[in-house]
């Protein structure tokens, strides 16, 4: 099963840093700030985002950022959030056809990559920390950069339209319930 999954993002169509970046993360071996610490990094240990603990489950699946997104895309298309990296591959990205499940694989690691890209600017660069909109809009953007290299119209414009949903719906919301309403979401 794990040759599998890592022959998935392999074969997915997105960019090579995304796929390595994936494979790293389906592995386990992300330079978190919990890993960096364990070769002598001297660093804060605390999340950018939330100031908890940051380690691999928490910056991908339990902080506010994280959680925003997996709530945001279970009140849009229905699905459960991913609980850890084994449920995101091994379950939550298998859901139908393989063209149905690659496109899902895309939009998770689109998502993941704007969490650890702001992560990073954060960590590296000292830029402020995001809002959850800015971070779900930079999470967009790879995922219309991962539609363009898709050779069939149908999964470009499924991308697409995914992008413009997440986008409007966030939007909506928020200016309809005003930021307080991101705790709701956090908290569903």
């Amino acid at each position: 099963n794990g040759i599998r999954v890592s022959q998935d993002i392999w074969q997915a169509k997105f960019p090579m840093k995304i796929k390595v970046f994936m494979w790293y993360l389906k592995r386990g071996v992300i330079l978190t700030k919990d890993n960096l610490a364990k070769r002598n990094w001297r660093g804060s240990q605390n999340c950018s985002f939330c100031s908890l603990h940051e380690t691999i489950h928490h910056l991908f699946f339990k902080c506010a950022n994280a959680r925003f997104f997996w709530t945001a895309v279970h009140l849009l298309f229905g699905f459960s959030r991913p609980t850890d990296i084994k449920d995101l591959f091994d379950r939550w990205s298998k859901r139908g056809s393989t063209e149905y499940n690659s496109s899902l694989l895309i939009a998770a690691s689109a998502l993941c990559w704007s969490l650890w890209i702001t992560r990073n600017e954060i960590v590296f660069d000292k830029c402020q920390p995001k809002s959850f909109l800015q971070v779900l809009f930079w999470g967009t953007y790879w995922l219309r950069q991962c539609a363009q290299l898709q050779r069939l119209e149908e999964r470009r414009q499924e991308l697409e339209n995914a992008c413009r949903l997440l986008e409007i719906s966030s939007l909506q919301l928020f200016s309809s319930s005003g930021w307080s309403s991101s705790l709701r979401i956090l908290s569903a």
